[in-house]
């Protein structure tokens, strides 16, 4: 993996420091309230990364489901069915981000990562 740094702060994100790869990203801080679920989707061209803050989230990730916690990172490659729903009690945060794959993530093809 190249060297990359940044920072999120709200929903703004800033590359502090960078090789010679392209990677530009969008990312945004997200509130999911208690009981609600965000609709499936697909982000053909870009992956998707989330980091829970708080909270504890169902995700589902091309037909698998799988709780994450706080701390947990979920990666959603580009093209795969995803959505997911606050499973909690209380409001759940999220940090997120979608980034142009590289060719050795777009043949990896992992869902969840550690």
């Amino acid at each position: 993996m190249s060297n990359v740094a940044f920072v999120i702060a709200d929903d703004h994100a800033a590359v502090i420091a960078n090789d010679d790869c392209d990677f530009r990203y969008r990312a945004s801080r997200e509130c999911v309230p208690v009981g609600v679920q965000v609709a499936a989707r697909v982000v053909a061209d870009r992956e998707v990364q989330i980091l829970v803050e708080d909270g504890y989230i169902e995700f589902m990730i091309g037909g698998a489901t799988a709780i994450a916690l706080p701390g947990d990172f979920v990666r959603v490659p580009a093209g795969v069915v995803h959505a997911w729903r606050n499973a909690a009690d209380t409001d759940a945060h999220l940090l997120k981000r979608t980034v142009s794959p590289s060719p050795a993530r777009r043949a990896l093809r992992v869902g969840f990562a550690a």
